[in-house]
């Protein structure tokens, strides 16, 4: 009788321990993959900050060397008979407010200035959008840099102003994060900004007044908007102390920054450079601090207001 050939299964121990190495194969992957996703999405913020200090470059060539403003209102200039080509929609809508003034038509940010005289709304083929139920029919995107409604319509938008990783918390943590100008700049007069009287005169700082571009933040990844306040509160980012201890909630409350990449963020220098920078403690004082006090923003070399080469008065 012949004697049938023995075939041996695979038995349940070992189809699992195949099925294990598989998995941990497979995660092995999904973790490489995702480092060289983040890795390209953060070459193109880098990209993104770059050709934003070009265009502020350009934008300053054209404008006896004045620093881009992270802020401005040119209501008066308007009414004055000056054309204004920014914001200029009589219902410009309100929603690139990040603080408690109301933007609307001549008043904006950065944002509005660059994106408008650089013709962007026809770079990325958004022409002027009409709400065809409403009687008011409004430009849209013309004078005006988008802001979150842009993704009610074009969900996978490259903003140009803004990056490729989402706010990681806030109210906007599902949209991609702020560029936030360094509000040092803002060149609203005293009666634009807070309507005190004493000065109708628009404030702005040219690159020959600052004392070292290199080290002077323009913008910074931010998860309120796209200014920032050059007070100390805003650039507190770990527990420490301003003026005495702060507790971590309120902190975390405070802080605009956004640490995107771990625990670092990305800076735009005035001179055009970008810097990766780690965690701090607090901002610190406005004048270099001895060694020894790196967990501060001034300790890494790092300036956020007082960037004139005028010491500030007493």
């Amino acid at each position: 009788m012949k004697k049938q050939p023995f075939h041996r299964a695979f038995t349940i121990v070992e189809i699992l321990v195949v099925v294990s190495i598989i998995a941990v194969l497979v995660s092995f992957l999904m973790v490489a993959l995702s480092g060289s996703q983040d890795a390209a999405k953060t070459a193109k913020v880098n990209v993104k900050l770059k050709e934003i200090g070009q265009w502020m470059s350009l934008w300053s060539g054209e404008n006896n060397d004045r620093v881009l403003p992270s802020q401005f209102d040119y209501i008066d200039e308007a009414a004055s008979g000056t054309p204004v080509t920014i914001r200029r929609d009589a219902n410009a809508p309100d929603d690139n407010a990040n603080d408690a003034m109301t933007r609307g038509q001549y008043q904006g940010t950065w944002a509005d200035i660059l994106w408008t005289d650089n013709n962007m709304h026809q770079t990325f083929g958004l022409r002027d959008t009409y709400d065809e139920n409403d009687s008011m029919a409004t430009l849209r995107w013309e004078s005006d840099s988008p802001d979150n409604d842009i993704y009610d319509v074009h969900k996978s938008f490259s903003h140009p102003f803004r990056s490729t990783f989402n706010n990681t918390t806030g109210p906007d943590a599902d949209y991609p994060g702020y560029f936030a100008a360094n509000d040092f700049f803002d060149s609203r007069s005293d009666n634009d900004a807070d309507g005190d009287t004493s000065s109708t005169l628009d404030k702005y700082y040219t690159y020959a007044m600052l004392h070292s571009p290199g080290r002077s933040v323009y913008l910074v990844d931010s998860k309120t908007g796209t200014t920032i306040s050059d007070e100390p509160e805003p650039w507190v980012a770990t527990a420490g102390t301003v003026d005495g201890p702060i507790h971590q909630d309120s902190l975390n409350e405070a802080c605009e920054i956004d640490f995107r990449y771990g625990d670092e963020c990305l800076m735009l220098m005035l001179d055009g450079s970008i810097q990766r920078v780690a965690r701090w403690s607090e901002r610190g004082p406005s004048d270099p601090i001895p060694p020894g006090f790196d967990p501060t923003l001034y300790g890494q070399g790092i300036r956020v207001h007082q960037l004139t080469r005028r010491k500030p008065t007493p």
